[in-house]
């Protein structure tokens, strides 16, 4: 019979910098007896973009929701600037999956969009019109400004997808978790997406984001973190992003899977 003692993470040193957006030491994640996460150690850097990569099943998602705390940790820590991420809330945006959304929840873009500016509004405050202003002007970076009446199930998936981001950027947040904000989204809302990203870097913020496209990780990101229920490779893109990491996180040929900028080795 297998118990959860199976799955105690080894002790390892990571680098303990109190300035890091993000640390992660030992983190272990299982569903029941299944471990889907083991012993993941893992330190971001300051403005930067991550993407966080791997076959389907290898924990990404998981590694998003365990960080914010939405899945249970079996074991490990995660501190936020220092300290222990419950307490740093505030400093975190979130884009979820869009599959994990409720569409039909009578808000329209712009009450989306609002909802970002919670931490500044205040909660059980009112929201006043300068309030709705700023919100607009979030709407039109992302080309969703004449959407703001829209109710959100009325969006398209790329539109949809728009709208999230444009609330991530009004929380005015210090660290981004995406959680596949490319997936089945139009070429235009890609772009959208990535000069979000841009913008976000440019203004010091340091981003996270659940990835797929192994063709456009290097074009797109500077950092990766590579998982198959564990972490097979961590650091700049330029010099981790490899045929041979590649290989032993899918378990297949790089030929299979790989873009033309992997890296040999």
């Amino acid at each position: 019979m297998v118990t959860l003692l199976k799955f105690r993470p080894r002790q390892r040193a990571i680098p303990a910098d109190a300035d890091s957006p993000l640390a992660v030491r030992g983190l272990t994640v299982a569903y029941g007896q299944e471990p889907v996460l083991q012993s993941v150690d893992f330190v971001a850097p300051e403005a930067d973009l991550v993407a966080v990569v791997g076959p389907n099943g290898a924990g990404k998602s998981t590694f998003i929701k365990a960080v914010l705390g939405l899945q249970p940790r079996l074991a490990g820590e995660v501190s936020c600037f220092g300290r222990p991420v419950e307490r740093q809330r505030a400093l975190i945006g979130y884009v979820p999956q869009r599959s994990s959304v409720d569409w039909d929840f009578p808000a329209s873009a712009l009450d989306v969009v609002t909802m970002g500016l919670y931490g500044k509004i205040g909660w059980c405050r009112p929201v006043r019109a300068r309030h709705r202003a700023e919100a607009r002007e979030f709407l039109a970076q992302v080309g969703m400004a004449d959407f703001a009446a829209r109710q959100i199930g009325q969006l398209s998936g790329g539109q949809q997808q728009r709208v999230f981001l444009a609330r991530a950027l009004a929380q005015d947040a210090r660290l981004y978790l995406m959680d596949e904000p490319f997936a089945g989204v139009d070429a235009a809302t890609e772009r959208a997406i990535v000069d979000v990203l841009r913008t976000l870097k440019s203004r010091g913020r340091t981003v996270l984001c659940v990835h797929h496209d192994l063709q456009t990780a290097p074009d797109y990101f500077e950092h990766l973190l590579l998982l198959s229920g564990r972490v097979v490779a961590a650091g700049p893109m330029a010099t981790h992003f490899t045929t041979a990491a590649l290989a032993e996180a899918y378990g297949v040929g790089v030929s299979l899977i790989g873009p033309a900028a992997v890296r040999a080795g």
